[in-house]
């Protein structure tokens, strides 16, 4: 995903040279904003031009007329391709938020659910994304078959990094203190339980002291869940153990976990296929250890109709499952 590539910017980008050049009568064309789009993303004129199919010379004769009318570089040439400058990488965030808003303008004309159209990108964090997901896809395809979602799955801290770049339009950001940042609607509190082996037994419950004393594969320090636990041992004045296997990846700890190489603290929604194929089980962890879920949009960005219809359909297929008895070990808010 390009956006992984991209500056980040915490506070609404300083786009004052694109307002600028508004203001004195800009000759902006669509479709440089979606030349230039393409060309951030791919990383490459030749790859673009493909893509596109459109000759490279007049793809570079697009940008450099863009430029010279903004009045800035927004690509660093590179002879492996391009990377994005500065004024390049607020100008991204904004045009991406432009083309969306442009091609969701037969939906504000129609004003009609039935027959909403557009693309909504959406993240959901590695941890529970098949939990969101499916469900969401077959309703989707039912209630807005003109609707189509792009899905990311990520760690949480990238997700909200992803959102506010402009590349994300709905993020779920399990337990993130920058959630402030954003626009974000508490949706439940799921509880963390240790996953292990089947074949493992580690009695009704487990002290969350007694992990120290575990080989344990957990993610990276900045990882929401990673905090979570470091601090539920500190805080029983044991120190936290580096743990076993780090990784940023949920197939790659479930496997270490199905291995029998390690354990992990993971939410049931996670690993309840492997849960009912008997090759993983859970215990409940004392203290009760949860993380809270939000829905997140960005404070500088409008929905589009269709986003709307995602964001909306997103929480109550989840409330639905959750409150069915479908989805185990989270309470709503």
């Amino acid at each position: 995903m390009p956006c992984a590539k991209a500056r980040i910017h915490w506070r609404r980008p300083p786009c004052r040279f694109i307002a600028e050049s508004i203001c004195r009568g800009s000759r902006l064309e669509i479709r440089q904003l979606r030349y230039f789009l393409r060309i951030a993303e791919l990383g490459s004129f030749s790859k673009a031009s493909l893509a596109l199919h459109i000759a490279q010379p007049a793809l570079s004769q697009q940008m450099a007329q863009l430029e010279d009318e903004l009045g800035h570089a927004l690509l660093h040439r590179r002879h492996n391709g391009v990377q994005m400058t500065e004024q390049g990488e607020a100008f991204y965030a904004h045009a991406q938020r432009v083309l969306k808003q442009i091609d969701d303008l037969p939906n504000v004309v129609k004003r009609c659910k039935d027959s909403l159209r557009g693309t909504v990108s959406l993240g959901l964090p590695q941890s529970t994304a098949v939990q969101y997901a499916m469900p969401l896809v077959a309703e989707l395809q039912q209630r807005h078959p003109g609707v189509s979602v792009e899905i990311y799955d990520e760690i949480s801290g990238n997700l909200l990094r992803h959102l506010n770049s402009g590349q994300l339009d709905i993020a779920v950001v399990v337990n993130d203190q920058d959630v402030s940042l954003v626009n974000a609607v508490p949706l439940m509190d799921e509880e963390l339980f240790l996953t292990s082996c089947a074949r493992e037994d580690h009695g009704p419950r487990l002290r969350v002291q007694d992990l120290a004393t575990l080989p344990l594969t957990l993610p990276g320090v900045h990882h929401g869940v990673r905090a979570l636990v470091d601090a539920a041992i500190r805080a029983h004045g044991v120190i936290p153990p580096m743990p076993s296997i780090v990784a940023n990846s949920m197939s790659v700890m479930r496997r270490a976990v199905e291995s029998g190489v390690a354990c992990s603290v993971m939410p049931w929604g996670a690993v309840c296929e492997e849960i009912d194929a008997g090759t993983l089980r859970v215990t409940p962890l004392e203290p009760r250890l949860t993380r809270r879920v939000y829905v997140c949009t960005a404070r500088d960005a409008q929905l589009s109709l269709a986003g709307h219809a995602v964001h909306d359909l997103l929480i109550e297929l989840t409330r639905q499952r959750v409150a069915s008895g479908e989805w185990l070990g989270v309470t709503l808010i």
